[in-house]
């Protein structure tokens, strides 16, 4: 199954961070089953699985964030297709896109146990035997905890919960700052912490990818360019009394 397919969701599916199986995007990785059995095999089953799984949503939310900067980080140009083709849709999108992201660092920032449930986080991996001999594990961790508490503040006062004292007044006590820059170096701390592991264990480093360029963003941006434009070509064709027998064909143009 190549990375088209295993990606194409339909209705009824469930949420794909679910289904996932990465290898992530093409080269000559190995697939998901033979990943995770060999961090098992190199760093026990306890922290090569949960590594594994970590690794796994790291990669999804680099894709997450690449994908949300293709749309919304890149310029100008960008929101005039967006604002020009559906202006209210891309604003609902880029909101849930941002908020998503924060939850998703939340995640990875989560103590190891929440009440009586243990949390895949980076936490977590301080509690396994084998994650010992990591050298700094634990300041590279509690590092990368500090630079996602931004994206703890907003899942708590905002997203997740709603907080009353801010709702009535959001200057008393606003929401941590966020920006692209501090999302940019959680990510980094994260990445850093994985690292740290994937070196111990197995002598590489880690490098995660933004999508394909018909992943999603840059080809629905393209797309919708094209659209546009023709779509003012038609229209310069009907005031110059030019129309062609497409241009007058409602259902090409809905």
């Amino acid at each position: 199954m190549g990375p088209a397919e295993r990606w194409t969701l339909s209705v009824g599916d469930p949420a794909f961070s679910d289904t996932l199986g990465f290898a992530l995007v093409g080269g000559n990785m190995p697939g998901y089953a033979e990943a995770q059995a060999e961090y098992c095999r190199v760093m026990g089953k306890e922290l090569g699985t949960a590594y594994h799984l970590l690794w796994n949503e790291c990669a999804l939310l680099h894709i997450k964030w690449e994908e949300y900067m293709e749309m919304f980080g890149k310029g100008q140009a960008e929101f005039d297709v967006m604002n020009e083709v559906a202006p209210g849709f891309f604003k609902s999108v880029q909101d849930m896109s941002w908020e998503n992201i924060l939850l998703h660092l939340c995640k990875f920032a989560d103590p190891a146990k929440v009440g009586p449930r243990r949390t895949l986080s980076l936490d977590a991996l301080l509690s396994m035997s084998a994650s010992q001999g990591v050298p700094e594990l634990k300041k590279l961790v509690s590092e990368a905890r500090l630079k996602m508490k931004f994206a703890q503040d907003w899942r708590n006062r905002t997203i997740a919960h709603s907080d009353l004292e801010h709702a009535l007044d959001k200057t008393a006590k606003p929401l941590a700052f966020a920006s692209r820059a501090k999302i940019q170096d959680a990510l980094a701390a994260i990445v850093a912490v994985l690292e740290a592991i994937e070196f111990r264990f197995t002598g590489s480093g880690l490098g995660f990818g933004g999508p394909s360029w018909n992943w999603g963003g840059t080809y629905l941006l393209s797309e919708l360019r094209l659209v546009t434009r023709l779509r003012k070509e038609r229209d310069e064709r009907f005031k110059s009394g030019t129309t062609t027998i497409d241009d007058l064909d409602y259902k090409k143009w809905l």
